[in-house]
């Protein structure tokens, strides 16, 4: 099935000529013109730049789920079977539009239709317990005083006496309140927290609430036991999901692989934007003006996968047409997943190179010994955090501030700015021949098929961009290190030696850093050949199109039940890429975890109060309980004699529901909802109100003219809900929430006139406003007490978790470095955790952004967070680079690196375990670090004999392919290193120094 879009990886003019076939000559030229229109779009903000044709049948689709379930609100039969609330399926497709596959689409719709289940059986077993709680003696007597008080009524109200008195209050009774508010509090208290417990299931408590709230705010009014309720909410709800559901499977359906590889080819194509910022960073060096870009990149290609990866587990029940199965789909992961690898490695280094230029630079503009002299002059004393760490660290700094480091550094990077092009170019090519092919076999499935040739010639020119890829790699080496050599060549008297002393070898340092450089280029290399190759075996094996039924249905259960069972990954007849086998996965995750002594042990009677007051006072049980009571606070006036009616005319079950959905566990999630919402609610208000009058001007609501209407609404708010930042979302859907409000009561209370109906238009608006306003109100005093927990704590946790886990890995790293066939066996399971830990310092981006938002007295800032994060991320690729690169070495490289860097060292590997230690604790604690730490652990590895050996260090030796990876453990240690010592001193900036020791300090 075409997805529409050309990619913006299509084969170029030069791929064309390399053996694309003319037909597909024409594709590539409309997709040159299509890609140059999408970079014009890029000018456009994210939230507009999705005029492409994907994503316009996307919002085509939910439009249409959207716009017939308005319909059923002017549709008469529809409007009288349904109810009052035949707008709830308006509000459902907001929150759940079929903009997905059919597969997740059903599992999400589960998951609502759960929690109305839940809350629909929990309030009919609450309603006949409460009924039971008074006798049917009372019963009928008031009854019979109902039936004489609504008699004596008659003519004095257009509705039915008896259904006023009924919700003004008249048969309350305070055992059957009681036993409603006791047993339904409970399960609103148990659906918070699986809230926060399970994200997945949010809307499973949410709509849980919602069902809850009308048994809650009506089931104590009725005289009788009435356990269909819920209905008027469910009728529509449930018509919504079918609506929905018919528009995944008829509408543009996509089916799990085809979404999967839609998901590969943008990410591909993401990937492939490293390529021109290297070539950017090697021509503008030492200019750090793609720093941002980079970041952006590795952001963007994180973000991909984790979007992509959940889908993997989904192919095996999938039901497809075209050239791939699920299993060849599948067996692409592993290949494209370190093709990411080295990606991120080559963005990560030259994101270190443009950190330690700026790191440089800092520490020249603070020069604290020309700061002391200032200081001594104006006899002023101003303390400067980390001035002990930043002094041991000048005479490195000076080092690397010398000119021949800096044009060393310059140099090489120029000459592999000449030398790396034919390998990058290659890579590009590799690059849009994978994007190429994923895209042709996604985007014809049903038409546009190729003819045999056709298809033949696409694949050879894919064979053929596989061959240029292996012959740039296989030369690029030699060439490389010949551009370095040339480069340094004054550095080597005429027989190849070097001609400085140990002191001067910091003169090489820019030949090392190429050294680097190269390798990491040739990780990439590789990783896209190897992708490459299982691109074209699939495209040798899969020749034609076919149905592809389901082959993991018959594991679902060992597999949905976390069994070892899951389907195969791999065509059954071709050779798969090395796979994460998921026993070594867990073997490194084991070797990662803590060991605890044993503690004293208490009796079960303590250990079960304990965990009890835990499980109770937890994050959890605070959110639970501020939930619980917004629930009780908003909802007692609905069951007060004085009060009920008038809750009941106004529809007071809105501000219920924004009372609990508007309470929050973090204050900055709550300021900033709180704001949103709010506008929210004011647009779509007027929105409504334009819409409402627009299509009914002053009359009683035409149904043609609020039909037309809704349409072009329907268009305005999915293109809001699907394309909308994640931190607006909710001020989104309570918006179009609002606007489908003020339309549907306005139609509901001029066409289906009930008791209570608040009338049109503006009327509905303000109402609709304060309803909004006096819940969250009630949310903002639950939320304030008491004082909610800080989000910048909560990140700071976070931080510090990662930064244990970092610790782990380092620990693992040294663990496993004299026994090589464990270290090798573990490389691929170590990218795996790096990945995933990556993964979880992305989605902190986020919440770091909206710190900006809380009234927190924590130490810990937007800005220290983003800056901690960044160092975790650069400590992380640099000990798995440190760990994959040193299992290639040979036993000698190993052994000489282990002494030249002193990694084995117990007194080195003691200060870092202790600076990563001190440095986690004060994260979680904010407390103030020790002024003296073993810092800076980058000198010490430099000076304290630990450096390189120049005594025999010639050319023949520098072109040894060990000597590359020698070079880069090397590099990767000490970035390690380096990181770790800027994460102390930015820790210190932030919550300050303890237990000062003079400079001067001598032995008596």
């Amino acid at each position: 099935m075409s997805s529409g879009r050309e990619p913006s990886g299509s084969p170029t003019e030069k791929e064309s000529r390399n053996g694309t076939p003319p037909s597909l000559q024409k594709t590539n030229t409309n997709a040159t013109a299509k890609t140059t229109s999408q970079k014009q779009n890029k000018k456009l903000p994210p939230f507009l730049d999705h005029f492409n044709a994907r994503d316009l049948k996307i919002l085509f689709r939910c439009s249409v789920a959207f716009w017939v379930a308005s319909l059923l609100i002017v549709i008469e039969p529809t409007l009288k079977t349904f109810g009052n609330a035949t707008f709830f399926g308006c509000i459902v497709v907001m929150f759940l539009p079929p903009s997905g596959v059919v597969l997740v689409f059903l599992l999400g719709a589960f998951t609502m239709i759960l929690g109305m289940a839940l809350a629909w059986a929990w309030g009919v077993i609450a309603m006949k317990a409460a009924q039971a709680t008074r006798p049917k003696a009372e019963t009928l007597a008031r009854l019979q005083a109902l039936g004489i008080q609504a008699a004596k009524n008659t003519g004095a109200t257009t509705y039915s006496p008896a259904s006023v008195l009924v919700y003004d209050g008249f048969m309350l009774d305070t055992r059957i309140t009681v036993t409603f508010f006791c047993m339904l509090g409970l399960f609103v208290y148990l659906m918070a927290r699986l809230r926060i417990k399970v994200p997945k299931l949010t809307l499973t408590a949410i709509f849980a609430w919602i069902i809850t709230d009308i048994f809650l705010t009506i089931g104590p009014l009725l005289p009788s036991f009435q356990g269909t309720i819920p209905q008027v909410l469910i009728k529509p709800a449930a018509a919504a999901v079918a609506i929905s559901l018919a528009c995944s499977m008829l509408i543009f359906p996509e089916s799990t692989s085809h979404m999967t590889l839609y998901g590969m080819h943008k990410l591909v194509t993401s990937m492939a934007g490293c390529l021109d910022l290297t070539r950017g960073f090697l021509q503008n060096y030492p200019e750090t003006s793609h720093m941002e870009p980079m970041q952006a990149l590795r952001g963007g290609v994180l973000g991909g996968w984790a979007a992509l990866e959940p889908a993997f587990g989904f192919l095996s029940f999938d039901i497809s047409f075209g050239h791939w199965s699920a299993q060849d789909i599948a067996s692409l992961r592993e290949p494209i997943r370190r093709v990411m690898i080295g990606s991120m490695s080559l963005l990560a280094f030259e994101i270190l190179q443009g950190r330690t230029r700026e790191r440089v630079k800092q520490l020249q503009s603070n020069d604290l010994r020309t700061q002391e002299l200032a200081q001594a002059e104006e006899k002023e004393k101003k303390h400067i955090y980390g001035k002990h760490q930043v002094m041991q660290s000048l005479n490195l700094i000076d080092s690397l501030r010398e000119p021949e480091v800096g044009q060393s550094v310059a140099d090489s990077y120029q000459a592999l700015s000449q030398a790396s092009n034919p390998l990058l170019e290659a890579c590009k090519d590799a690059f849009q021949a994978i994007a190429h092919s994923i895209h042709e076999n996604n985007s014809r499935r049903w038409f546009g098929r190729l003819s045999a040739d056709q298809f033949a010639q696409m694949r050879q020119s894919h064979v053929d961009a596989l061959q240029h890829l292996r012959g740039e790699r296989s030369k690029f080496p030699s060439v490389a290190n010949e551009s370095l050599l040339d480069s340094h060549q004054h550095l080597f008297d005429e027989n190849g030696k070097f001609h400085g002393q140990a002191a001067e070898r910091h003169k090489l340092t820019g030949m090392f850093f190429g050294f680097n450089f190269e390798d990491r280029i040739l990780i990439l290399a590789s990783a896209l050949e190897r992708a490459l190759e299982q691109v074209t075996l699939l495209e040798k094996e899969r020749t034609t199109r076919r149905l592809w039924l389901p082959t993991g249905l018959r594991k679902f259960g060992a597999w949905a039940f976390g069994g070892s069972g899951a389907p195969a990954i791999g065509a059954p007849t071709i050779d798969d890429m090395p796979q994460a086998d998921k026993v070594t996965i867990d073997e490194v995750q084991q070797s990662f975890k803590r060991v605890h002594m044993p503690t004293r042990k208490r009796n079960k009677i303590s250990a079960i109060i304990l965990g009890f007051g835990h499980w109770l006072s937890n994050d959890e049980g605070i959110f639970a309980l501020r939930v619980l009571i917004a629930t009780l606070a908003a909802a007692i006036p609905a069951v007060c004699t004085k009060s009920s009616g008038f809750y009941y005319r106004e529809k007071g079950l809105w501000a219920l529901i924004m009372a609990q959905t508007g309470t929050a566990t973090f204050s900055a999630e709550f300021n900033f909802a709180f704001t949103t919402r709010i506008f929210g609610t004011v647009a779509g208000g007027v929105l409504g109100m334009l819409g409402w009058y627009i299509g009914s001007g002053n009359g009683p609501g035409k149904a043609y003219g609020l039909a037309a209407v809704l349409a072009v609404y329907a268009v305005i708010l999915m293109w809001f809900r699907l394309y909308t930042p994640p931190q607006l979302l909710q001020a989104v859907m309570i918006g179009g929430a609002t606007v489908i409000l003020v339309i549907g009561y306005g139609y509901i209370d001029t066409h289906l006139p009930t008791y209570g109906n608040p009338g049109w238009g503006y009327e509905v608006f303000w109402r609709r406003t304060v309803l909004v306003l006096v819940g969250f109100a009630i949310s903002f005093i639950v939320t304030l007490l008491p004082w909610p927990s800080s989000l910048s704590r909560n990140i700071a946790r976070k931080l510090s978790d990662v930064l244990n886990r970092e610790a782990d890995h380092y620990a693992a790293l040294l663990s496993s470095w004299s026994d090589l066939e464990s270290h090798d066996k573990h490389t691929v399971a170590i990218e795996a955790v790096t990945i995933q830990l990556a993964g979880e310092l992305n989605a902190l981006n986020g919440p770091i952004g909206s710190l900006k938002f809380e009234l927190s007295s924590s130490v810990f800032d937007s800005t220290t967070c983003g800056r901690i994060k960044s160092i975790a991320e650069f400590i992380n690729y640099q000990l798995t680079h440190l760990h994959i690169r040193a299992a290639a070495l040979s036993p000698e490289l190993r052994h000489r690196f282990a002494i030249a860097s002193g990694i084995l060292d117990h007194r080195a590997i003691a200060d870092i375990m202790v600076v990563l230690s001190i440095v986690a604790q004060s994260l979680k604690t904010g407390d103030p670090l020790p002024a003296r730490l073993p810092t800076p652990l980058l000198k010490k590895c430099v000076e304290h004999g630990h450096g390189a050996s120049v005594e025999n260090l010639t050319v023949e030796v520098l072109k040894k392919e060990g000597v590359r990876g020698y070079t880069v453990c090397m590099s990767a240690y000490l970035g390690f290193l380096s990181g770790v010592d800027e994460l102390v001193l930015v820790l210190k900036e932030a919550v300050g120094e303890a237990h000062h020791i003079p400079d001067d300090l001598k032995l008596a």
